[in-house]
């Protein structure tokens, strides 16, 4: 005769939900769908796995770093990817307080003021004068040399030294000045024209680096009463502004500071006048407008409303 056994299910015993038993079988004592031993096992797998990845990583880090020039540029010259379209440097300007908007717009007779205040403009000048061109550490004075105009030094540059560039002392004489509020009191403020450096480039040409400023359009031109320039050694010439040749090329020499041309427009008030800057040089180009190459463009509307 065949017993059969019967097993009752325990109708007080809670049952537990598929999700449940996954994260924690007490029956197999598995965590996850893992035993302790295959925890561990994967654990050390990936501990391991992670540790040579991050000494892999660290260790080409350390060859970059070992091997990357920390004076100067890996590529320079016609070897780096600037020169796919030849090397050509750009123009900036300062008062840029806003760098997605070009105009310069203010009222002379009010300082303070969120739309027409001329103050945001003299600190904005202030701010990059003091961040790009501080004094030369004690320290650091025998690497700035006093060099003779229209005169190539690139054997002294590139062992380090720099021509002095002391604009408070260049241009005191003009109001291109913080005393003078840069003439932004006045219809005809003062805008600082520089060129941004690229290694080892020196421009080609007998003059160095010439800059121009004029009205975009012929009436852009008749409202722009005059234009002067004040250069290193040629203050208010009324035709072009200058970058003398013994500032180039550039090293990234310690005493370095970049020359700037100070153009001092007279404008005339209550009128938009969109004004456009090209550098010069044999090796410049300034023609490409698209691109900006080799010039800068903003424009000023002068109010004289209280």
């Amino acid at each position: 005769m065949v017993q059969e056994e019967y097993v009752f299910e325990d109708q007080h015993q809670p049952k537990k939900s598929g999700i449940g038993k996954f994260i924690w079988n007490s029956e197999k004592r598995e965590f996850l769908g893992r035993d302790g031993a295959s925890w561990g096992k994967i654990t050390l797998f990936y501990a391991i796995f992670y540790t040579c990845l991050g000494s892999f990583f660290v260790g080409l880090l350390a060859l970059f770093i070992k091997f990357m020039p920390v004076d100067r540029p890996t590529y320079i010259g016609e070897d780096s990817t600037m020169a796919n379209r030849g090397l050509n440097p750009g123009l900036g300007f300062r008062p840029h307080v806003d760098v997605e908007d070009f105009l310069i717009s203010f009222n002379p007779k009010v300082a303070e003021h969120p739309t027409t205040g001329y103050l945001k403009y003299v600190n904005n000048l202030e701010n990059f004068l003091n961040a790009k061109y501080p004094k030369i550490d004690e320290a650091d004075q025998d690497l700035a040399i006093d060099c003779k105009a229209n005169t190539t030094y690139s054997s002294q540059l590139e062992a380090g030294k720099a021509c002095r560039f002391d604009y408070e002392e260049e241009f005191k004489s003009t109001v291109c000045n913080k005393a003078s509020n840069y003439g932004y009191t006045t219809n005809k403020p003062c805008v600082l024209v520089k060129l941004n450096k690229i290694f080892s480039w020196t421009p080609e040409g007998p003059n160095g680096v010439r800059i121009r400023c004029e009205g975009e359009t012929s009436s852009d031109q008749d409202n722009l009463k005059q234009v002067s320039y004040h250069s290193i050694g040629d203050i208010d010439n009324q035709e072009f502004g200058s970058l003398d040749k013994k500032f180039f090329p550039f090293y990234g020499q310690k005493a370095y500071r970049a020359p700037f041309v100070w153009v001092q427009f007279d404008v005339s008030p209550n009128t938009l006048i969109n004004i456009e800057c090209k550098a010069y040089a044999d090796n410049i180009d300034n023609e490409d407008r698209m691109n900006r190459r080799g010039q800068t463009k903003f424009a000023f509307f002068i109010s004289n409303k209280n």
